[in-house]
Formats: C-alpha cells, structure tokens, sequence
C-alpha cells in the first residue's frame, strides 16, 4: 500500500511543475512606452523684479478762471474725450459785460475824436500856408493831434483787456486728451483761480509705480522695463525708466515714471499694470510647462534613470518664463526628463525616447 501512494504523488509533481514552466514562459515582457525626453540644462535668463503699477497721462492740468460769474453751460461730462479748442465751459459775468460795452463805446469816442482832430489839425496847416492861421495854432493842434491819437490806443488796449477776461468765459480745451473730473455744474458760481475741469491727455501715456523705500535702489534711470496691463490685452510691452521721484510720501513709497517705448490705443489711463525689472544675469534651472504633472496640492515630474524607467520626482517651481519654468529644488543639471508622451506615463514604467 505505501509503494502504491508513492507512484500516485510522483506524476502529481511532475505534473505541477510542468505546469509552472508553462506559466513562465507565457508571462509576457513588459513593453516600454515611447516618449519626448530633455536633458535639463542651466539657462541664463535676465533677471525680473516685478512691482505694481498703473498707466497715467503725462500731461495733466487744471482749467481754472480769471473771472467771477456764473456757470453758464458745462458743455462735457467726465470720462470724455476731447479736442485742442473744443468749447467745454460758458461763464456769464454781467460785470465784465459791462465793462466790455462801456469800453467799445470809448473806443468809439476816441475814434470819433482823433479823426475830428487830424481833420482840423490838416485844416490849420493849410491854413498857415495861405498865412491866415499863426504857428501857435498849428502848435497846438499838433499836441491836440497827438493826445487823440494817445487816447484812442489807451482805450484800444483797455477794450482788448476786458476781452481778454471775457476769454475766460468761453472756456476752450488745449490739449487732445478726456475729462477726468468736473468741478462745477450749470448754475454754480466761478471765482478767480477755481478748479474747474481737470484734463489728461491721451496723447503720451506712461506707468507709474510706487516702489517700497527698501527696494528704489534697484532703479536707475534708462533701465529696462517689461511691461503688462491685462485689461488692455497687452503683454510683455518694453520701456525705460525715465524718471525717479526722490522724494518719498509718509507711507514710504517712492514713484517710478515708466516711458513706454511705443502707445497703443487700448490702453487708458487708470489701468492696473504689472512691470519687471530686467537687470543682472543669472543662471535658472528651466523646464517645459509640458513636462509638468501635479497631484493634488504637490508638483513633479517624470526623470529616466539609467536603466530607463521613468521616476516620479516632486520639485518645487519658481518663476514662469514664456513655455518654461524655474526648478527651485528636487532636480539637477543633466537629469532626463519626460517632456511629452502619447501613452499614460507611470512611475516605474520602462520608457524608450523617440
């Protein structure tokens, strides 16, 4: 009975083992997925230093009066555009209307006088040709000649003053440019020196940034500037520093007045700005935003080790330059990355590069 048991369990594990050898032979190779890889490599990028800004009219001022009258007729809204000469303000000043009538009927008078004057005073030279007037006369129509002729410029020029004034009353714009604030309305009062319209031109615009006190140090006047304003759908626009107001306010900001080396017609002054100081060279680790994969809150991406398996490396980035980005840690130079593939990468998976 034993020698039978014995001869049953031997066909069983030869059997078995049979089998098994079929099963490893049948375990298929892992295939390996093709991808796009790129040797990691230092790039020498001009440094940035972005601050806040906001686009600004270079040419600002304040329309004011030399009259006192009432508001006639405000002839323009803020927020609009204007034209060098375009009317905006009527001011009524009943006192210099009357001053202004009271010099035109001078100005007649004098006229009228001065030419009654030159009448007789050519009537007593012929006159003292003939010998029938003295030299004496002739003397004092001569001075009476003169002193019309005097007056009638004296009021001439008194006439052109009280219209000068009333230039004030028609109240023209002298530059091309937008309100940007109204001070007064129809029926308001205007006195001499008083705020009425304020007035930016369109013609020039520029940026404007506050720089903390701890940071001005870094600009200089003819410096590179990259400038963006979203609003206006303009990016990466170049400029130059023009100008650093040394002067700080209470809050410890200084301004830095950006010129732009081109306008464009989409920006408007008010427009939230981003700009970038370009200075100093330096060495940054780039990659491909492509190469980039993210798991929840975490960033990686894939390396080849040498024996081509692709391993998932969590980096920490930096700053954005166009397609690229800065590695600040978790990747050297030189290392093997996965910039793009047509198949589901996985860490571990074998990898052959196209």
């Amino acid at each position: 009975m034993k020698k039978n048991k014995l001869y049953l369990i031997i066909p069983a594990i030869a059997l078995l083992a049979w089998s098994c050898g079929d099963e490893e032979k049948e375990t298929p190779k892992q295939q390996s997925v093709e991808v796009i890889t790129e040797i990691v490599k230092y790039s020498e990028m001009v440094g940035e230093n972005r601050f806040s800004g906001a686009v600004k009219a270079d040419d600002k001022l304040m329309l004011s009066t030399k009259i006192f009258g009432q508001v006639a007729a405000v002839l323009v809204q803020e927020g609009e555009k204007i034209s060098k000469g375009q009317l905006l303000i009527k001011i009524k000043s009943n006192d210099l209307t009357a001053k202004q009538n009271t010099a035109n009927s001078g100005v007649q008078a004098a006229k009228t006088n001065m030419e009654n004057t030159i009448k007789n005073y050519d009537r007593i030279k012929a006159l003292l040709e003939k010998g029938s007037a003295t030299q004496k006369e002739l003397e004092d129509m001569t001075a009476a000649k003169e002193a019309a002729i005097t007056q009638y410029k004296e009021a001439q020029h008194q006439l052109a003053e009280v219209n000068d004034y009333l230039s004030y009353a028609n109240m023209t714009s002298p530059i091309n440019g937008f309100v940007s604030k109204k001070m007064v309305n129809v029926g308001d009062m205007a006195n001499p020196g008083q705020p009425i319209l304020a007035l930016e031109s369109m013609e020039e615009l520029k940026i404007e940034a506050d720089i903390p006190a701890f940071e001005i140090g870094q600009f200089e006047v003819n410096d590179s500037i990259k400038i963006t304003v979203k609003d206006a759908d303009l990016t990466e626009m170049n400029g130059v520093v023009e100008r650093i107001i040394p002067s700080s306010s209470f809050s410890g900001q200084y301004k830095v007045v950006v010129a732009l080396n081109q306008q464009h017609k989409s920006l408007k002054p008010g427009m939230f700005a981003r700009i970038s100081l370009l200075k100093n060279k330096e060495n940054k680790l780039l990659i491909p935003k492509s190469s980039i994969v993210t798991k929840g809150q975490l960033t990686g991406i894939y390396a080849v080790n040498q024996q081509g398996e692709a391993m998932l490396r969590w980096i920490r980035l930096g700053k954005e330059y166009g397609d690229n980005v800065e590695v600040l840690s978790g990747l050297t130079t030189n290392e093997k990355i996965i910039v793009s593939s047509q198949s589901k990468i996985t860490d571990g998976i074998l990898v052959k590069s196209k």
